[in-house]
């Protein structure tokens, strides 16, 4: 049990663990001198990062529409590997040097939400577009607005393949098929109401049916949504108690997406989500529900919902509890963030990521990555991991810079004593909660060698099982 002294120093580090990637150096000591409230009502509104905008500044691809990324994929197949690298570049500067941890966190979270996978042809030009106009801007706004633009956007519909989604056509006594149900299926169990919620086979076919027409113009050159009406299925239906009568249109989509946007089985399923990526594995039900109540009085009201979160009991008793374990993308970024690493590229964090099986934008099926930290942890990612921190700390990861001695000197430590830099580094990331053990391994480095003794001590720290959860 902390005593009354390590109370605001660990509530400052969970809120800093669980609302973004982990502290940086003297950040707790940040955010107790801005005042915890303070700090969380900032977090929930985030405002301009000037220093962010300064560090993605270099990186120009970033705001290309999908026909400029197209044109340039047509006049040169090689050029889209530069993009790509921007696009990754820019992911882990964000969350990385990002003020508003988290709104990148969010990001992460609903980007993964409505996951498409990067290597699937046309989302490979289109996905960049996709996090920056369709989840981005929405992400502690109204549920509505977010699954609208996801729904309506080129990335998805090629993903989920609705951009063939067409109706049934009868030719005499022949039926030619042209209804393709993964969006309207996927829309029910993944995006809204969840796979326990109780529709039917029924209720797929007819949300498959209700999106019919929803297309791309043009996946070569263009990229833009279309909606076909000859290619719309007029008949009526009937999706999870919503009934559509014959003779729509487009806005029986956009109906459905007000209908389940609204559904109590979704307030509930998106509640769950958000608890189980912010709380624990296993969300307190009573959590969940309170917050399901604000997401359905509030219309959807992201921010709410996560003040509710943020606001209960169940949120902060976690900072005195084992900790959630971080997923790959949540160490590596928390390693950067702790040593002060300067990242200038992500390639050398994307091969690491590939190797602890969570690529940057690479989930293949569209149930994204889990959320579920215990899944993460075993011994070969143990291992990755380990092998990062120590990498990390050296200067050994390609695209990041990282000069152990300057944070340990800063922080108040000595950078030659081990047994200093290890408190130091131990009282200031971690509240003073660093094991005897992981404190007494680093503080053992024995000086000599071409690696300097604050590099050794910060990898070994990085390295530990403290730094594995968060």
């Amino acid at each position: 049990m902390a005593n009354a002294i390590d109370i605001g120093p660990r509530a400052a580090l969970h809120a800093l663990n669980r609302l973004g990637y982990g502290p940086r150096p003297a950040d707790v000591r940040r955010v107790l001198a801005r005042g915890l409230e303070k700090y969380v009502d900032d977090q929930l509104h985030p405002g301009v990062d000037p220093e962010l905008e300064t560090r993605l500044r270099p990186l120009g691809t970033l705001g290309y529409p999908i026909s400029q990324v197209l044109g340039i994929y047509n006049a040169d197949i090689r050029a889209i590997a530069a993009i790509v690298d921007e696009f990754q570049a820019a992911k882990l500067i964000r969350a990385a040097h990002g003020q508003n941890q988290l709104q990148q966190v969010l990001v992460d979270f609903w980007f993964n939400h409505f996951n498409v996978y990067i290597a699937d042809g046309f989302v490979r030009y289109s996905i960049m577009a996709y996090e920056r106009d369709a989840i981005r801007p929405f992400v502690l706004g109204r549920f509505r607005d977010l699954l609208g633009a996801v729904a309506a956007h080129p990335a998805m519909l090629f993903f989920l393949d609705n951009y063939t989604n067409k109706a049934d056509v009868t030719q005499g006594t022949r039926v030619i098929p042209g209804l393709n149900e993964n969006y309207g299926r996927e829309l029910l169990e993944l995006h809204t109401v969840g796979v326990d919620a109780g529709y039917t086979q029924d209720d797929v076919r007819d949300a498959a049916r209700i999106f019919t027409g929803w297309g791309i113009d043009n996946i070569n050159n263009a990229g833009n949504f279309i909606f076909r009406a000859n290619q719309h299925d007029r008949g009526a239906k009937r999706v999870f108690g919503l009934d559509v009568a014959a003779g729509g249109g487009k806005e029986e989509g956009d109906r459905l997406l007000d209908y389940l946007s609204t559904h109590p089985a979704t307030a509930r399923f998106i509640s769950w989500r958000l608890a189980q990526r912010f709380v624990a594995d296993d969300p307190p039900a009573r959590l969940v529900e309170r917050m399901a109540s604000t997401f359905l009085s509030t219309g959807g009201d992201l921010t709410a919902v996560m003040r509710t979160l943020v606001g209960s009991a169940e949120f902060w008793a976690e900072a005195f509890g084992g900790g959630k374990i971080r997923t790959p993308f949540e160490y590596v970024v928390g390693a950067i963030r702790a040593v002060e690493g300067q990242v200038t590229n992500a390639r050398g964090v994307a091969a690491q990521l590939n190797s602890m099986g969570m690529g940057l934008y690479a989930s293949v099926p569209p149930t994204g990555y889990s959320n579920r930290g215990s899944e993460w942890l075993n011994p070969s990612s143990q291992l990755s991991r380990m092998n990062f921190g120590l990498d990390l700390a050296v200067g050994a990861i390609a695209g990041v810079t990282v000069d152990s001695r300057s944070v340990i000197s800063r922080l108040g430590g000595s950078p030659e004593d081990p047994r200093s830099a290890a408190t130091t580094l131990g009282d200031d990331l971690f509240a003073k909660s660093l094991s005897a053990e992981t404190l007494d391994a680093a503080g053992r480095v024995a000086p000599g060698g071409a690696v300097s003794v604050a590099a050794r001590v910060a990898g070994l720290v990085l390295a530990s099982p403290e730094m594995q959860v968060r």
